[in-house]
């Protein structure tokens, strides 16, 4: 009798802790941001909301790995448009806080292509000289390396910030602009926009690769009609 009702009573505990991680996750969902999305356009990047952004969500359903990852990117976009509003040298509490919540959600989703992206970036904000920054662009590529959403930041930020000192990425960028460069129109013209912000190394780059891959497209670059 002791062993049924021990039975009974282990049964009644397991479906108390069912329900009340199911209602907690909902409540979670319920209370958590839409995940934002990295715009194709980096100059475009920006906080999906005003204000501060909700942490309440996760503490009570700590197990939801997508509710973690939409919460450290919104975060992280957060961070990078204060910056882009009012830059300033150094790094801020704001940049921290944010790095460190993406370096969190990255040990449980490793695979989310769009944290890795915006790492780099906020790396590129703290210390734009940092190798680091090649390595979260690495990652990224890894992750998701033909997602056409995502390259124009990645050239965008490897040629803004002389991350191609890293020959590993400068292979793998060489793959995304030969599929940039022979897609579609809008993808050429990240391609134009990236030229025109990048550094004397990133110019360099774009030049000599478009070279090889499209000649004709070379004078695009330099804001010259084909030939």
């Amino acid at each position: 009798m002791n062993s049924l009702n021990n039975i009974r009573i282990a049964l009644v505990a397991v479906s108390l802790t069912v329900g009340v991680y199911s209602l907690a996750s909902v409540l979670a969902e319920l209370g958590s941001p839409a995940r934002p999305r990295f715009p194709s356009d980096p100059t475009k990047i920006s906080s999906p909301s005003a204000g501060e952004i909700p942490g309440w969500p996760n503490a009570i359903s700590p197990f939801r790995s997508d509710l973690e990852g939409s919460y450290a990117l919104s975060v992280a976009l957060q961070a990078l448009q204060s910056h882009k509003e009012r830059p300033a040298k150094g790094q801020t509490d704001e940049n921290v806080r944010a790095e460190a919540t993406v370096k969190r959600a990255l040990s449980i989703v490793p695979y989310d292509s769009e944290l890795w992206l915006a790492l780099a970036l906020l790396q590129a904000q703290r210390d734009p000289r940092t190798p680091l920054i090649a390595e979260a662009l690495k990652m990224s590529h890894f992750v998701a390396p033909n997602d056409p959403q995502l390259m124009p930041v990645r050239l965008d930020t490897a040629t803004l910030f002389d991350a191609l000192a890293d020959p590993d990425l400068k292979e793998l960028l060489l793959g995304d602009l030969r599929i940039m460069l022979t897609r579609n129109n809008d993808l050429k013209t990240a391609v134009v926009s990236a030229y025109r912000r990048a550094s004397s190394l990133g110019k360099k780059f774009l030049e000599d690769s478009a070279q090889s891959i499209d000649p004709g497209f070379v004078p695009s670059l330099r804001g010259q009609k084909p030939t």
